[in-house]
Formats: structure tokens, C-alpha cells, sequence
């Protein structure tokens, strides 16, 4: 899991009920040409049907992470409006995997938007087949409520494809660096984990200071940028590094769908 993604996680989960199923449903009805769904499990979360005047959702997003240090895999979701009292999202197949509906006062407030990482398990355990199996690519429709009462719809396009790992060429595991010069350097993705053609949008390069001294993590000191995907180096902030300092380096590949796959080091500067 990302760190900056962390306190939002954390918020979120204080806040809302949610429920994200990946079991098997029992029910006559599945997503069909009138846009019905199926209900929730049983003790599920259930959102109400959208009558009347329906608006689209600014943003629905659904993707998969796959970090290749870890060797494990999940699926990420955002949802993000001006704001919704109730919101339910459902997969190709019609079977409700998700529902957020806030409560007490914040049921009043509404929410705007929410972000969530799912558990991501060794691959011994939930492999990349697991994930295809459980989580089928095409459209996952959403539904739900506004703050002022309309029905909200949209739709997020989910795939399978994964991009390859990035290989980081500099600096390599436990490397002690400079402060003033340093280049983070690595390999093109140009194949998916299957080995199929993949399009790469760009890369994502985090440094992380391991040790820090803010108890709750707010300011912990973090350099994140995006490149082109015609990039494979980018010199790292002077202003960020500190010397004889430990740092997480994490290089990710991002796909056209939005998928991404991780990978990670470490490095200490002089």
C-alpha cells in the first residue's frame, strides 16, 4: 500500500460503512439491458433503487496493484462527486461488490469522494488468477444517491492488463548515495505480466524517509513525481535528501487503464 493513500484509509474506515465482496451471491436477477443488479450478500449493505432525474459521476475509477517486490496484488477504487449520501457498485455480472453509505452526521454532511485499497495478500495465497477469477474485466456500474437526492450513475472500466515490473538499474538495494547527484534510473515496461503489448502512461517515482519524527505520520517526508513514459531517469531533489538518511525508493509502471505494478528499494545517502 501506497503511504500517502494511508491516513485517507484510515479516515475513511472511521467514517462510512463499507462492504467490498468477492464471494459468491445467490439471486434471479443480474445486470441486464434495464441496468438491474443483484442484491447484496446476505447481512450485505444494500443501497435504494435510483428513481427520477440521474446524474453522471465525475469520477469512477477501478484498478488493480500489483507490487512485484511483495509479490502481492488487490484492487484499488475511486469514487468522487460533489457529493452522494449512498453509493453502490456492481460488476459486470450485476453482483454487488461494494457500498458506502455515511452515517449519523455525516449522513447529513454527505461525502464527496471516497479512495480504498483492498487487501492485498501474497500471492501464495490470492494469486493474479484468483484476482481474474474473482474480479472480471468490463464495465462496474455504479449507483447511488446525491446530497440533494438525484440518482448517481457511471461506470469504471476494470482490465486485467498488469504492467510488467519496472527494473531500477540505480541505485541498487542498500547503495550508499550522494545527496547532491542522485539519478534514479530504470528499465522500459514494454509487456504486461502476461507477456501481451501494454501501453504505458508514465512512471511514478516515490522516495520515502523511513525514520521520521511526526508520532502520526502527517508530515512524514515523502518526494513523489510522475515522468513521461519516454523517461527512464529522473535526478532526485537536493532540497528533499538529507544526509546519512535511510529512504524507501518506489518506481511504478502505469498502464492506460490505470493499473500499476511497484517496485522497490532501499538506499542511504552519505
Amino acid at each position: 500500500m501506497k503511504i500517502k493513500h494511508f491516513l485517507i484509509l484510515t479516515c475513511m474506515a472511521l467514517l462510512v460503512v463499507a462492504t467490498l465482496g468477492v464471494g459468491s451471491i445467490s439471486s434471479t436477477s443480474a445486470l441486464g439491458t434495464n441496468g438491474d443488479n443483484q442484491p447484496p450478500t446476505p447481512g450485505g449493505v444494500a443501497c435504494n433503487p435510483v428513481k427520477g432525474k440521474k446524474v453522471a459521476i465525475a469520477t469512477a475509477k477501478l484498478i488493480i496493484e500489483y507490487n512485484s517486490t511483495d509479490d502481492d496484488i488487490g484492487v484499488h477504487g475511486a469514487f468522487d462527486d460533489h457529493g452522494w449520501s449512498e453509493l453502490c457498485v456492481y460488476d459486470p455480472n450485476g453482483k454487488q461488490v461494494l457500498a458506502v453509505k455515511p452515517q449519523a452526521q455525516l449522513k447529513d454532511l454527505t461525502m464527496a469522494g471516497i479512495f480504498f485499497e483492498s487487501r492485498e495478500p501474497p500471492s501464495t495465497e490470492f494469486s493474479f488468477g484468483d484476482l481474474k477469477a474473482k474480479f472480471p474485466e468490463g464495465q462496474y456500474q455504479v449507483s447511488g444517491i446525491t446530497f440533494d437526492g438525484k440518482g448517481l450513475t457511471g461506470s469504471a472500466t476494470f482490465t486485467h492488463n498488469v504492467p510488467a515490473p519496472p527494473t531500477i538499474t540505480s541505485p541498487l538495494e542498500g547503495d550508499v548515495v550522494s545527496t547532491t547527484d542522485l539519478v534514479i534510473e530504470w528499465e522500459d515496461v514494454t509487456e504486461t505480466i502476461d507477456g501481451n503489448p501494454v501501453t504505458i502512461t508514465g512512471y511514478e517515482i516515490i522516495i520515502t524517509k523511513v525514520e521520521h519524527t511526526d508520532p502520526h505520520g502527517f508530515s512524514q517526508p515523502i518526494f513523489d513525481v510522475y515522468v513521461p513514459p519516454d523517461r527512464n531517469a529522473l535526478s532526485a531533489s537536493v532540497e528533499f535528501l538529507e544526509p546519512g538518511t535511510e529512504y524507501e525508493l518506489e518506481v511504478l509502471a502505469l498502464e492506460v487503464s490505470g493499473n500499476q505494478t511497484i517496485t522497490s528499494s532501499s538506499f542511504t545517502t552519505e
